[in-house]
């Protein structure tokens, strides 16, 4: 698929996402289909440390984003999955990162729960959330704290690089 061509209405993309912003959007498989999507080179890097670098397919969040019509005061973009999980990425990461729909060609609700992915070359790995559900966007002040928006555990857990059973002490390492 290439960068002029239009994201196929029937193409599955998992539940809509919502974009926050003075124009809010819905985006379903058919409002992606009006916007010209993009394909990018990303390596994500998990918390593990495995390295998956891919081809993705997706439109580009700035022009979400500009879609939406956030304020320019926007300092971070928050995107949160369909399981709760929320991050807080700051606005200029966000703007180089894609709402994929497709992993090296394939459709990603093909092998997996979810439909979408927000990649991004330059946010860390534990950001590139899968399902996305929702992208909002916050404007911060110097003294604010960017993980107040967060929820990395929303099923209580703590997320680390070795995930663990909380209840056994000696799982962890």
């Amino acid at each position: 698929m290439g960068a002029s061509d239009t994201l196929e209405p029937s193409a599955d993309i998992g539940p809509p996402v919502v974009v926050s912003g003075e124009e809010p959007l819905e985006l379903t498989s058919e409002v992606l289909a009006s916007f010209a999507p993009e394909t990018r080179d990303v390596t994500v890097v998990c918390a593990t440390g495995d390295r998956h670098s891919a081809r993705w397919t997706g439109i580009p969040v700035a022009d979400l984003l500009e879609r939406a019509e956030v304020p320019l005061s926007t300092t971070h973009v928050v995107i949160e999955s369909t399981d709760e999980y929320r991050v807080a990425i700051p606005v200029r990461a966000a703007l180089e990162g894609l709402l994929a729909y497709e992993k090296d060609g394939v459709a990603i609700g093909r092998a997996n729960e979810y439909g979408n992915r927000f990649v991004s070359g330059v946010a860390e790995g534990a950001r590139h959330i899968k399902g996305v559900r929702r992208i909002d966007s916050a404007a911060l002040g110097p003294k604010e704290d960017p993980e107040r928006l967060e929820n990395l555990f929303p099923e209580g857990e703590r997320f680390t690089a070795h995930r663990y059973d909380k209840t056994d002490p000696d799982a962890r390492e």
